[in-house]
């Protein structure tokens, strides 16, 4: 799934990823798409999307990561995270005239920005893409309610081995390099800077993980995924 820290709920459903829904377009549509589309790159800490810019694409993420904020009481509260081959933001393009969130390039990134009146052509012209689309938004949806509900019965502990193992599984690998500081990681799981700094630090001493800077290995896996299900 697309979007960062979403889980499964214990009802099965059937999920699309933007790859896939793409990839129903007839052999025209993807010429035209690929005629129509426009390429852009972005550097680490680039703004991808401005709230307030008026929503003329749809923006498909092909390279790199990219955080998603909203504006709560005058504060950014992180909702996600978007990975190669998956739509930014694709539950807000559709119903308002502006982007109401701001997208950031955690790392390098190459963006496809899509224009509107082409998707809209797509979804009338196209009744399975538009079903898949429909599919598609709806487990984003679905994984962002689950995301927070999990979230909001964690402690810090169980929040932050969650994030750990899904960047784990991100780049799949047990040994990485966070693309957020300790304030971004706060935000995005609802707790203060030091409570994260202070988790870090306990699960690096009961050597769970191993921290530097923003080099992570997780040494614990077991341990790790414990305490994700029951923190």
């Amino acid at each position: 799934m697309p979007d960062f820290l979403t889980h499964k709920s214990i009802f099965s459903y059937k999920y699309i990823n933007a790859q896939e829904c793409l990839n129903i377009l007839t052999e025209d549509e993807k010429k035209e798409l690929i005629i129509k589309k426009s390429n852009i790159s972005f550097v680490a800490g680039e703004t991808i999307i401005k709230r307030g810019m008026l929503a003329n694409n749809v923006l498909y993420i092909t390279e790199g990561l990219a955080k998603i904020e909203f504006i709560n009481d005058s504060k950014p509260f992180t909702i996600g995270i978007t990975q190669p081959h998956s739509f930014i933001g694709i539950v807000c393009c559709f119903a308002f005239e502006k982007f109401d969130f701001t997208a950031t390039a955690l790392t390098k990134s190459k963006v496809s920005f899509i224009p509107m009146d082409l998707m809209k052509t797509f979804i009338k012209e196209n009744g399975e893409f538009a079903l898949n689309l429909i599919e598609h938004m709806s487990g984003i949806s679905n994984g962002i309610i689950h995301r927070i509900s999990s979230l909001s019965q964690k402690n810090i502990e169980g929040a932050i081995s969650i994030l750990l193992l899904d960047f784990m599984k991100i780049y799949k690998s047990n040994k990485y390099i966070l693309p957020m500081n300790r304030a971004e990681l706060a935000n995005m799981l609802g707790y203060s800077k030091e409570s994260v700094i202070n988790t870090l630090s306990k699960f690096n001493k009961e050597k769970i993980i191993s921290v530097s800077d923003r080099k992570i290995e997780i040494l614990n896996l077991k341990t790790l995924e414990k305490i994700s299900k029951i923190g």
